[in-house]
């Protein structure tokens, strides 16, 4: 992470901050006159003699974001799409954040405006490079909470869509067991088989039955948490999902070695702007983030410059480490999709054996009941893998820094009613 701050230009990097209106060209809100008195204290023009408005305009920034990394947008799935976005939308968290950025993107921009060029020197340009690396942490942080949002209403998605699938699959059980138990009852009367059958059927029928409304009893509380995050009522959402929607398929993320470039993740680049606000405040010069980059442990190191790089070499390592677990827990569940597969087929086939067998009455109930019991599960596992895939690749996409784009550094002020 130090690559982010010490072993490139700190200039260079420092440059990125200069014109922070260049990201939200509607509104221009740090415009030209910061940037000049930016790119003045950059250059060390304090002898400046001509007014600053005459200097030529910075290059603007490099915006350090996806055009658009709103993944779930080409996930196949339109529902988990609507879901993200309606979530997005009803988070007042957000809404509040987005409008003080708003208000401090105006009050910036009007305080600039007052500044005239004695002012500015007698202020000092790299107060207003530090206030600008900080609001730019602050639409970073923000764009941060946007992509968790997505991420925490994709996994809510992802458990009420599993839910919904075991109940469909225990229902059709309850379904077969009943249908078992009349099977049996009608060999009893016609003196095939003793009653224990029946009662066995009716029995299995009973405890599938006490399992079926476990079930239903978590997929109404996950669906009401997923209402809950997208601000809908129940009842339409019940509506939109349906009766026997399957989880998403997010995608496989090849095998191989966590990501060796930049981790553009906004978190991340929350951390390096706080940082380097915090240096231009101190004043510190390029040579004393070199020398702390050479001797981190120097105790002559300005703490602040120490304790910072440490952060931030930390952050990135963790952010690596993450993305390597959760690769690897995509591939461990390569490795257990093939055994699955092929125990599926073969309790499938084994169901249709056992139920023919017993209504041909050359087989007896419990091997019919042990058969679909074993494929049910089969079932549920191979259900159970397929929600654990989607969940993995949504939290991938998260730690990777997908799920934010470069307009949202520029969030709407909207209407919401803040403290």
């Amino acid at each position: 992470m130090r690559s982010m701050i010490a072993s490139a230009d700190f200039a260079a990097i420092a440059a990125r901050v200069r014109n922070v209106g260049a990201l939200n060209r509607a509104s221009r809100a740090m415009g030209l006159p910061l940037a000049l008195a930016m790119a003045c204290a950059l250059a060390a023009c304090t002898g400046q003699t001509h007014p600053a408005e005459q200097l030529p305009q910075p290059p603007e920034p490099v915006v350090e974001a996806p055009a658009d990394g709103d993944w779930w947008k080409n996930a196949s799935d339109p529902l988990l799409a609507d879901l993200i976005a309606r979530g997005i939308a009803a988070d007042h968290d957000l809404a509040c954040r987005a409008a003080r950025l708003n208000a401090q993107m105006q009050e910036d921009a009007s305080a600039d405006r007052r500044i005239t060029g004695k002012m500015r020197k007698l202020v000092g340009a790299d107060q207003g490079l530090s206030r600008a690396a900080s609001l730019r942490a602050d639409t970073y942080a923000y764009a941060q909470a946007r992509a968790e949002r997505a991420a925490t209403v994709a996994l809510a998605y992802v458990e009420v869509r599993r839910l919904q699938k075991v109940l469909v699959l225990r229902t059709e059980r309850l379904d077969q067991f009943r249908d078992n138990a009349a099977i049996a009852e009608f060999r009893r009367q016609a003196g095939l088989v003793t009653a224990i059958d029946g009662g066995i059927g009716s029995s299995m029928a009973g405890v599938a039955d006490a399992d079926l409304a476990a079930t239903r009893g978590r997929f109404d509380r996950a669906r009401a948490e997923l209402a809950r995050l997208t601000g809908m009522d129940d009842a339409a959402l019940l509506a939109l999902l349906g009766e026997t929607g399957d989880v998403p398929d997010l995608g496989r993320d090849p095998p191989g070695v966590a990501d060796q470039g930049p981790l553009h993740r906004a978190d991340l680049l929350a951390l390096r702007y706080r940082l380097l606000a915090r240096i231009e405040h101190e004043k510190m010069s390029q040579a004393d983030i070199d020398a702390a980059e050479a001797k981190p442990a120097d105790p002559t190191t300005p703490p602040l410059l120490r304790e910072g790089l440490t952060e931030l070499d930390k952050a990135e390592m963790d952010a690596r480490a993450e993305i390597g677990r959760t690769r690897q827990s995509l591939v461990a569940l390569d490795t257990r999709e093939g055994p699955l597969e092929q125990s599926g087929e073969r309790s499938r086939r084994a169901v249709q054996d056992a139920r023919s067998a017993y209504r041909a009455g050359m087989g007896d109930f419990a091997t019919l009941y042990v058969a679909e019991a074993s494929a049910l599960s089969v079932e549920e596992a191979r259900l159970g893998l397929r929600a654990e895939r989607a969940s993995g690749m949504i939290r991938l996409h998260l730690q990777r820094g997908d799920g934010w784009s470069a307009a949202d550094l520029s969030p709407p002020a909207g209407d919401a009613s803040c403290d």
